[in-house]
């Protein structure tokens, strides 16, 4: 379990940011290269991210039997060698072996369907926020596959019990994906070791968070999993198949982390390179086409971006159904760009770390933003934003960072509790007084 102590953060107004930062290591293919590389073989993940979720879920992957190995900037992840029907190291078989998986919405979706493949009593515990958010369409598609499954209420909240005898039959489910792509990235995870192989089909055409599916898509074809799939329609996979991941997974740049780099180079005097950023499956590399849109003059070549700021940004209309994790720092931009600027299919990020709709709206409109909402669209009217504010972070890591970058621009701002950035960019402030900016813990 990660602890760190909770801080304020004390941002001030800078005069230029320049310099030159390598993009944290992509969370997303993090996550998903240690559990393929814990389920067989022997795999080392260079550039790893090392942040609470990655770390919560290399202390899970232990406890269930696996070996990581840290070495620098890799990890040496020794795994089951497809033996899901291994007993974990969970003690005294008649109880329930508690499953920490801190706040991390991706794993704790993903670890479910491992855990019904694992003979054993599990009951999955999390905190804050993730105890609150909806499960019901993944407990409701293992409960499909056969799977003894139970959350609590209605919607399947945490804690979720399974009780296993380490197989899942599979076969035909639907999902509904209008909240979030997880439940058919978890599925495919574990749908080799399913007894009849499985298809999973969409139920609406209103999934979201699309390209992280295609991540998970990468990282099994990547382990030799072959997935038979007609777009975001549907998927089929073949029971028997084995994951024989490669010797080595080199994990590239974050542009849902770099995005706040990005956005405060455009807003400031700046000269900013931020390197390791690779054209891979990643959807919030659609940053860069927006802040062009908004009037941004980037250069992206030789896997690096660089930006030399400020701009006179435009407002703009953005469709936000692929790129939840950028709706904070693109409602701060709207703040900054002239006009009006609306972001739209947003309802699903009301379910992530914090309401990502509202509670960015709510900081921002103390500060003296202009902003109308309705739980599906945010209106951001070019504002003058007021310094010597204390805002709140919600305890979103994604709301820290994004209102960072506003302090940068304004000055002397201060955000509460501004621990959670370790969630999925520990180095965020130091990465950000490297090129320059005055920011740290309140005193």
């Amino acid at each position: 379990m990660i602890k760190m102590q909770s801080f304020d953060l004390k941002v001030q107004k800078i005069r230029n940011l320049r310099g030159k930062v390598k993009a944290p290591p992509s969370k997303s293919y993090t996550l998903r290269a240690i559990i393929v590389g814990c389920i067989n073989g022997r795999v080392r993940i260079s550039n790893p991210l090392l942040s609470d979720d990655t770390r919560n879920a290399i202390e899970l992957w232990k406890k269930l039997g696996a070996t990581i190995q840290e070495h620098g900037r890799s990890l040496q992840v020794t795994g089951f060698g497809n033996r899901l029907s291994l007993n974990p190291k969970n003690g005294n078989k008649s109880k329930f072996s508690e499953i920490y998986v801190g706040e991390s919405g991706t794993l704790l979706r993903f670890i479910l369907p491992i855990l019904a493949l694992l003979k054993g009593k599990f009951r999955v515990i999390g905190k804050d926020t993730l105890c609150d958010r909806p499960n019901a369409p993944i407990v409701q598609a293992l409960k499909g596959w056969g799977v003894n499954i139970e959350g609590y209420g209605r919607r399947h909240e945490l804690p979720i019990k399974i009780i296993s005898n380490g197989t899942i039959k599979g076969g035909k489910t639907t999902v509904n994906g209008s909240m979030s792509s997880q439940t058919i990235s978890s599925l495919l995870i574990a749908a080799p070791f399913t007894k009849n192989g499985t298809e999973i089909k969409v139920e609406n055409l209103k999934l979201v968070s699309r390209p992280y599916i295609d991540i998970t898509h990468d990282v099994l074809k990547w382990a030799k999993v072959n997935i038979k799939r007609n777009g975001y329609k549907s998927f089929t996979v073949k029971n028997g198949q084995k994951i024989k991941p490669g010797k080595v997974f080199h994990v590239h740049g974050d542009y849902s982390s770099a995005a706040f780099l990005m956005a405060a180079a455009c807003l400031v005097k700046s000269d900013v390179t931020i390197t390791d950023l690779v054209n891979d499956k990643q959807g919030d590399k659609e940053i860069i086409k927006i802040l062009r849109k908004m009037g941004a003059r980037i250069l992206n070549r030789n896997k690096s971006v660089r930006i030399r700021g400020p701009f006179n940004l435009r407002g703009i209309e953005i469709d936000c159904r692929d790129i939840p994790d950028l709706v904070p720092i693109l409602a701060v931009l709207g703040c900054f760009a002239k006009g009006k600027t609306r972001l739209y299919n947003i309802e699903h990020v009301a379910h992530k770390e914090s309401d990502r709709i509202s509670h960015p709206a709510k900081e921002l409109c103390e500060l003296g933003a202009s902003i109308s909402r309705s739980n599906k669209e945010l209106f951001i009217k070019h504002s003058k934003l007021r310094s010597g504010k204390v805002v709140s972070s919600h305890g979103d890591h994604r709301v820290v960072m994004a209102l960072a970058v506003a302090g940068l621009a304004i000055g002397n701002l201060t955000i509460k509790n501004a621990r959670c950035i370790s969630k999925s960019y520990p180095d965020f402030i130091s990465d950000l007084k490297s090129l320059g900016a005055k920011l740290g813990k309140a005193r």
